[in-house]
């Protein structure tokens, strides 16, 4: 299984990553995988899923390979040079469906080079970066194949090692981002050492020439390079984005790339780069011993209130995968036999179905849907939402479900068979932005939430429409149904004889 984070299972052993989510991608076959998602800029924070770095996929195999897909994979992005590629090709087109390009960085890696002169530490591999970085048409092409990635799909880039090639890549897009410079230089030498080492020497304030000769002389050398490679970006061209540039790639594309991988924060709520290391959220997590450190704490989110709206950004997101999961383990619950409910139902309901959702009613034949629309289900209505709700019609059993959570099956205490569907091809949805309340197996009473979405997430034409189809309606006696003007949740709109 895919697991978000970097360095997840590390992170357990070894302390978080500073500053974002911890985050492996544990493919057991693969080498150091690990996502470009969940960083911490001033505009925002970098997005999961569009883009994984990596060392070389050539023992992947097949049920990993399949994982990676499974995630988003579409693209693989091979940094390594010619040789390299004719004595090891590209494994993961042979096992999935992927676009593939090779773009050689570097003609070799560096990885296995000497790794300085006397007194320069550092010397060799900071002059192969150096060439790397002067390789314009290399980084031309490179960003061109990333700015045109599909919508929603995210593009894995490797070289051998998935250290060196791949960790200058990841050092362009995290400073184009707007990354903090700790952040991207502990990117880079995570590929070198463990995570509290990293961040001991990083973000621990020992990152000068003192501290740097405390640890292992070859995470050091790593250290340095990043450090350099970088400063030197900024100190000739300002930015991560003049540079791109400068190497030619166009400014479309430079703004595309920065689009794919950034997630934005409102302008309101934006904080400035140097504070957007540290949040109130993180000073509140540290172990607080006084009276006088938790009065620091609180003084520190009264004179930046910036800083605790982005940190409720992020707890928003993280509310939104706890919901995920509860809804997935509803999910998957629902499946197991349940002792069924007989709901005691008032007399003077049975035999009614109420409006689901406020909004105006429709004949059936004007669904957008041909197959409802023929009335090859059943006798039904449309309804166009003005919400974004819809409630139980009656008190129900769900029967059926889709795993796109916009369709359900129900089945009424007094035996009446309905489909509520939200959208024209259900069928086809991906479920992104819905969410099911009620699960399989499940009773409920009339006017219970049903199944919900988000505006901002379902496009319109996806939740235009809500069918209620009576399925079972060439079995019953009599069904009349509203096929005109308004109505509000709760109003009665068939009365129906079994």
């Amino acid at each position: 299984m895919v697991h978000m984070g970097l360095f997840g299972f590390l992170g357990t052993l070894q302390g978080a990553r500073k500053g974002f989510g911890d985050g492996t991608i544990r493919i057991a076959t693969g080498i150091n995988i690990r996502e470009l998602g969940g960083f911490p800029t001033a505009h925002g924070k970098t997005r999961y899923g569009r883009f994984i770095r990596s060392g070389t996929t050539a023992q992947v195999d097949k049920a990993d390979a399949r994982e990676l897909y499974n995630y988003g994979v579409r693209r693989v992005l091979d940094l390594r040079g010619t040789d390299e590629v004719e004595r090891s090709p590209e494994r993961l087109t042979s096992l999935i469906r992927v676009e593939y390009l090779n773009v050689p960085l570097f003609d070799y890696d560096i990885t296995g080079a000497g790794l300085g002169r006397d007194g320069d530490p550092g010397g060799y591999l900071t002059e192969g970066i150096f060439q790397m970085l002067g390789n314009r048409a290399a980084i031309r092409d490179i960003f061109t194949f990333l700015a045109h990635a599909p919508r929603g799909s995210c593009t894995l880039f490797h070289c051998g090692a998935g250290s060196d090639r791949t960790g200058l890549l990841s050092l362009l897009l995290l400073g184009l981002a707007g990354a903090e410079r700790r952040q991207i230089i502990a990117d880079y030498a995570y590929s070198f050492g463990y995570v509290a080492e990293v961040n001991a020497v990083v973000f621990g304030g020992s990152g000068g020439a003192e501290g740097l000769g405390a640890v292992r002389p070859d995470l050091a050398v790593r250290i340095k390079t990043a450090s350099t490679a970088y400063d030197r970006i900024v100190e000739r061209h300002g930015d991560v984005r003049s540079f791109l540039l400068s190497c030619g790639v166009r400014e479309s594309e430079v703004s595309q790339v920065r689009a794919l991988l950034l997630k934005r924060i409102p302008p309101r709520y934006r904080i400035s780069p140097e504070e957007a290391l540290v949040s109130s959220t993180e000073l509140l997590h540290r172990e607080i011993p006084d009276t006088e450190s938790n009065v620091r704490f609180y003084v520190n989110a009264y004179e930046h209130p910036e800083k605790v709206i982005a940190d409720l950004y992020y707890m928003k997101d993280k509310t939104h995968d706890l919901v995920a999961r509860i809804d997935a383990s509803q999910r998957d619950r629902s499946f197991h036999d349940h002792d069924y409910v007989d709901l005691l139902v008032p007399e003077e309901e049975l035999g009614h179905l109420y409006a689901p959702v406020d909004g105006k009613v429709l004949p059936l034949d004007q669904s957008q849907d041909p197959i409802f629309a023929s009335g090859q289900s059943g006798r039904g209505i449309v309804i166009v939402p003005s919400g974004n709700t819809l409630y139980t019609p009656a008190a129900c059993r769900v029967t059926a479900q889709l795993p796109s959570f916009n369709a359900v099956g129900l089945l009424t205490q007094d035996g009446i068979e309905l489909l509520v569907v939200v959208g024209a091809g259900a069928e086809r949805s991906d479920g992104r932005g819905f969410r099911q309340h009620v699960w399989q197996n499940d009773s409920a009473r009339r006017g219970v939430p049903l199944i919900s979405w988000d505006p901002t997430l379902v496009p319109k034409a996806a939740a235009g429409q809500v069918m209620l189809i009576v399925t079972n309606s060439s079995e019953l006696e009599n069904v009349e149904l509203l096929e005109s003007g308004n109505v509000q949740v709760g109003d009665e709109i068939a009365s129906i004889s079994p």
